[in-house]
């Protein structure tokens, strides 16, 4: 970026601006004797086209809005803007998406940064407004004559970084890498800061020099040169060990020079700092300082995506535990605890997808307790209903935890499994037919058993007709044992 004339080098970064934001122009406006006048714009191929030498009167332009304010930084979509939606040029010019920062030069503001879209551009973020105002700084730069010297870095190597960091890690390191250039510093790394526990941690550090400061260090809040720094209102220190005699990880260290900017989050609260230290003197000035205060703001934007990640997983993970919560109660049978009529059903429906599509055979078992009406009638409900309890005990202690132990209601009950295409499904059988009995002191009951199966790839079925079928198959079993009684 720093070879070429002044224009040519704004022409560049307002191409790489388009690229970045995914926007179709981005132009340069200078406010001259009450006009409007657009000195460098650069549009996608096939975009629409908003020709240097433009004029319109300042105050009737959305430039005008930008610089004073008048509008957000970005709009992704003007149609929900109450401001854009009303304004003249945004239908004129059939923008859809807008973002533009006021372009200041040696304090005053000068004119307006620009970009623009016919189609929404709903993915607008944090880090493009502070894209936007990085290649603001460096066009005012330009507009200065504060020309880069050749080989420091410039907007395309910002531009890079941006795209691609990912997360944090990704981010941080080529912006550290781009700090140290931008400032000569030795070292130049991120903090993150715990003021409750007071605690600071170097999360990242790009080193280039005698002086090295270690990732993962920790040490005091408060008697870091963070706080200090912050707390003095001392960005930029050139002789450390004279401003802060008592600093003695500084003096540890080597540090002589020192320069910090805070990152913080939406609600100002302080996330870490963005630092820089050498162990010779150097200024880094204010135009510096402010790259860095830019770099602190994508930095805290990535924090704040991140922890709003995190936060929705969060959220996610708790509300598919209350909603597994809340189908366990409505599926569980309150008086012994298994699944009930619904849930016996929606296990059964997945059983049975599983089954049509899967290589398992699905067994059913259809249980109804012997002469129950007996116990209830003779020793009241409530041994009847131990005797409900010690038998569903027992049918749910066979098989395996992810197989079905159902009340259907009363005295049915239903046990299924999913088995292997080659299981021995009578020995499944058996196995539930000895668990089919309870005793409560000299009562003894047993259940009459009917078994079902689906083979491998059969056609899926509904439930009912399943249970229905498993229900005949009890039947016959009792009908069976009441003969042979």
């Amino acid at each position: 970026m720093a070879a070429g004339s002044a224009g040519q080098r704004i022409d560049r970064a307002l191409a790489v601006l388009v690229e970045q934001l995914g926007m179709e122009v981005a132009y340069v406006s200078e406010f001259r004797g009450g006009e409007r006048v657009v000195t460098h714009s650069v549009s996608v191929a096939g975009g629409p086209v908003l020709p240097v030498g433009t004029t319109h009167p300042v105050e009737e332009t959305l430039c005008h809005l930008v610089a004073s304010g008048g509008l957000p930084v970005l709009v992704g979509d003007t149609a929900a803007d109450a401001v854009m939606s009303g304004h003249p040029h945004t239908a004129a010019f059939g923008v859809a998406a807008h973002a533009g920062v006021p372009l200041t030069v040696e304090g005053r503001v000068h004119g307006a940064l620009c970009c623009a879209a016919t189609t929404p551009a709903r993915t607008l973020n944090p880090r493009d407004e502070a894209t936007l105002n990085t290649v603001a700084g460096y066009l005012a730069g330009l507009l200065t004559d504060d020309v880069r010297a050749p080989g420091e870095p410039g907007l395309r190597q910002l531009a890079d970084a941006v795209a691609a960091g990912q997360d944090l890690q990704t981010l941080t390191r080529p912006l550290l890498q781009l700090l140290q250039d931008i400032t000569g510093l030795e070292s130049t790394f991120l903090t993150l800061v715990d003021t409750t526990a007071d605690e600071l941690v170097v999360a990242y550090a790009h080193n280039s020099g005698n002086l090295v400061i270690a990732e993962g260090g920790t040490s005091s809040w408060q008697e870091s040169l963070c706080r200090r720094a912050l707390d003095e209102g001392r960005a930029d220190v050139t002789d450390v060990p004279a401003t802060w005699p008592s600093a003695a990880a500084a003096r540890q260290l080597g540090i002589i020079s020192y320069v910090s900017v805070p990152v913080r989050d939406a609600h100002d609260e302080l996330l870490g700092t963005l630092c820089g230290a050498s162990s010779n003197p150097a200024l880094v000035g204010e135009q510096n300082l402010a790259i860095m205060a830019t770099f602190a703001q994508l930095l805290s934007a990535q924090l704040a995506r991140e922890t709003a990640h995190h936060l929705q997983a969060a959220r996610a993970t708790v509300i598919e535990q209350r909603m597994n919560s809340l189908r366990e109660a409505a599926e569980r049978d309150s008086l012994t605890a298994l699944c009930n009529r619904a849930g016996i059903h929606r296990w059964l429906h997945k059983a049975l997808d599983q089954v049509a599509t899967g290589q398992q055979r699905l067994a059913v078992a259809f249980i109804d307790l012997d002469r129950f009406k007996a116990v209830n009638d003779t020793y009241g409900h409530a041994t009847g209903d131990e005797v409900l309890r010690r038998l569903a005990a027992s049918l749910a202690r066979t098989g395996r935890a992810g197989d079905l132990h159902g009340r259907l209601g009363g005295d049915e009950f239903i046990v299924a499994a999913l088995l292997p295409a080659d299981a021995c499904v009578d020995g499944w059988t058996s196995r539930v037919r000895a668990a089919a009995v309870a005793a409560v002191e000299d009562v003894h009951v047993s259940g009459s058993v009917g078994v079902v199966t689906r083979e491998p790839g059969t056609p899926a079925t509904s439930v009912e007709y399943v249970l229905d079928q498993a229900d005949q198959a009890m039947y016959q079993d009792k009908h069976a044992t009441a003969r042979t009684a």
